[in-house]
């Protein structure tokens, strides 16, 4: 990201090497910037649509992106941002080296596949400007949110935690943040972000807390955590645990009649351990004789020593089977009994991982994985890996599934699996990975409701933005809106210093998710409307490809409401002080600059954003000013604050 919006204005060309279905996508969407566009393809493109084969006929060369004399009759020696989108991600990494070379300060964006990642880890950190992008992995999110179940509300990763995405028309404004959609289908209801979710970490004290409030909300969350356990139990399970305390409360009181509480403990323990003799023997101690002990004793103690013997077996074989699961490496493949049903997942490779995991922390949902290789050695019980489908089938005879993924390369294999388990499992959402295959949707909708997911319309807003020098990190798909989880490093020259959350979020159409500052280690969730940005901070997004070339540009909304406010004369002079630091705070402006305001006439400020409007009206009405919300365009006053 650059501070100066000439720099992007330049003339400088964009460089797509290798036309394919990807790079066409990334052209039609560069068409909007009205930038140059140069193309280099090995031979003619199959081209998808006429409008990119005219404006491409002067300026597309034929040859091996490889190749030094390829890419300065292309013209990378002076494009502001090569894109290398090969179907081979060793040839885009070999010509990625041979464009830094040519043009040191283009920005370079390499298509690579997992099995590359180490590599393109590597050269973004020795080369700066070069962004390597994974098109599979980018979707993990986008593919998570299409296989929750309608029941479980969707939800994003960001810095480790938690984020909630809700669809209501009514929210708690405190304690959420709506989410800036650029297309949205009339009468759908809002998106909101929620950051109230369980497995978020322990944020500081919040003022007015103290450790107390900390240790009863570590009780209550540890409480929850039980009972969830339980909940999770089968109902023999839960009937045997029952049972045993039962046992134990009993021994405990029959059994400490002859010497105590502390006697009928350890006799009970021990009996429970499987020994008879020892804690029969000290039972007898407290009697005259055989002939004093009762029926009941004799065959109570019996008894429990019998229960005892068996839960010492099964600990025994417990162990056992946990010692050489770990020396030969055989493990039982099992399925929870209790819980959600779960989510199938076929084929996929490090996808499917990813997917898996995203699901198991943002959701909680039992996952399936069919494909070769095995175990990935994750330690979470709740990712089942099989190594043929039918053994996931023959696992799951009887169940329920909530959701089926296909993510295998090949189009028509998965369509044909997903008709087949949609028949098995007429109730389950099912998700088919369409890896070229642009019309997506339609085809979903031809298919019987199929959510048919495209790669090539997920990752194309996401390699130009990481041409514009952006970091993506994901790619989610709300409403048919595309929207890219973006992170901004923000330096001294970046033209976001200095902005407060509220302007950069009406300015550009973004959402901040998370802010991370130097000195403190936990992010800011949802950060407020008022927080400035300053340099040194980390800040996540969601944001569309035009946002973000706005953001380049440096082409912000202006600002669309005014308060129209009277200071009256009987006020305190100390809440006029008061009045005056708060319009300087909102307005962002110095205290002097406000003075003519409070003269005790009508008066208009200057224009500032909706939620500034909101927070400085409620500021103002507390210190007495008369104050009204007013557009700026029209003096008629706005509708009232949600």
């Amino acid at each position: 990201m650059s501070a100066l919006a000439a720099d992007r204005l330049s003339p400088a060309p964009v460089l797509v090497c290798g036309l394919g279905a990807l790079g066409q996508a990334c052209l039609q969407r560069l068409l909007a910037f009205d930038l140059p566009l140069h193309g280099v393809d090995l031979r003619q493109p199959n081209w998808r649509d006429p409008e990119l084969e005219s404006r491409l006929a002067a300026t597309l060369t034929y040859g091996d992106m490889r190749l030094a004399h390829v890419l300065r009759q292309a013209g990378a020696e002076r494009a502001s941002a090569v894109l290398l989108l090969s179907a081979d991600s060793t040839i885009n990494f070999e010509a990625a080296l041979q464009v830094r070379l040519l043009n040191p300060t283009a920005e370079i964006v390499v298509r690579s596949t997992s099995r590359l990642a180490d590599l393109g880890a590597l050269l973004e950190h020795r080369l700066p400007g070069v962004a390597v992008v994974d098109p599979i992995l980018l979707c993990a999110d986008a593919i998570a949110t299409a296989l929750r179940p309608a029941s479980v509300q969707a939800s994003v990763e960001v810095d480790g935690q938690i984020i909630q995405l809700l669809e209501a028309p009514v929210q708690d404004l405190r304690q959420q943040k709506k989410v800036w959609l650029p297309e949205s289908p009339s009468g759908s209801p809002p998106v909101w972000l929620s950051a109230r979710s369980p497995q978020l970490n322990w944020d500081p004290l919040a003022p007015g807390q103290t450790r107390r409030h900390r240790a009863l909300a570590w009780l209550r969350s540890s409480i929850q955590q039980r009972r969830a356990w339980l909940r999770a139990r089968t109902r023999l399970q839960r009937w045997a645990f029952a049972l045993l305390i039962l046992l134990v409360l009993v021994g405990v009181r029959n059994f400490s009649q002859m010497g105590g509480w502390k006697q009928g403990v350890f006799v009970t323990l021990a009996l429970l351990k499987g020994e008879y003799v020892d804690p029969v023997n000290l039972l007898l101690s407290d009697t005259t004789g055989m002939e004093a002990l009762s029926g009941w004793l004799i065959g109570g103690t019996l008894f429990y020593s019998l229960v005892g013997t068996l839960l010492t077996s099964a600990l025994v074989a417990v162990i056992l089977e946990r010692l050489l699961r770990e020396r030969l490496g055989v493990e039982r493949i099992r399925l929870p009994r209790r819980g959600p049903a779960p989510v199938l997942l076929v084929e996929g490779s490090a996808l499917a991982q990813r997917i898996a995991q995203r699901l198991r922390r943002q959701q909680q949902l039992v996952v399936v994985r069919v494909g070769p290789g095995g175990s990935d050695g994750s330690k979470d019980k709740g990712i089942v890996q099989f190594e043929q489908l039918e053994e996931a089938l023959q696992a799951l005879e009887g169940r329920p599934v909530a959701a089926v993924g296909l993510l295998s390369t090949d189009l028509l294999a998965n369509l044909e699996a997903a008709m087949a388990l949609q028949q098995r499992w007429p109730e389950a959402g099912v998700a088919v990975l369409a890896h070229d295959f642009g019309a997506a949707e339609p085809l979903g909708e031809l298919l019987g409701g199929l959510a048919v997911i495209s790669t090539v319309d997920l990752v194309a807003d996401a390699v130009v933005a990481a041409a514009f020098g952006e970091r993506v990190e994901g790619v989610l798909q709300l409403q048919g809106s595309h929207l890219l989880i973006v992170r901004y490093r923000l330096e001294e020259r970046d033209n976001l210093c200095g902005l407060n959350i509220c302007r950069l979020e009406n300015g550009y159409g973004v959402t901040g998710v998370s802010l991370r500052r130097p000195r403190h280690h936990e992010p800011i969730l949802l950060p407020p409307p008022e927080l400035v940005l300053a340099a040194g901070d980390q800040l996540v997004v969601l944001a569309s490809a035009a946002s973000l070339r706005s953001i380049e540009l440096g082409q912000p909304v202006p600002p669309r409401y005014r308060l129209r406010i009277q200071f009256r004369g009987e006020v305190l002079p100390e809440r006029r002080f008061q009045a005056q630091q708060s319009l300087a705070r909102w307005i962002g402006c110095l205290p002097g600059e406000v003075v003519h305001l409070l003269d005790g006439e009508r008066h208009l400020t200057p224009p500032v954003d909706r939620e500034i409007c909101d927070l400085l009206l409620e500021d103002l009405r507390r210190q007495g000013v008369d104050c009204t919300l007013s557009c700026s365009n029209a003096w008629e006053p706005a509708p009232p604050s949600p």
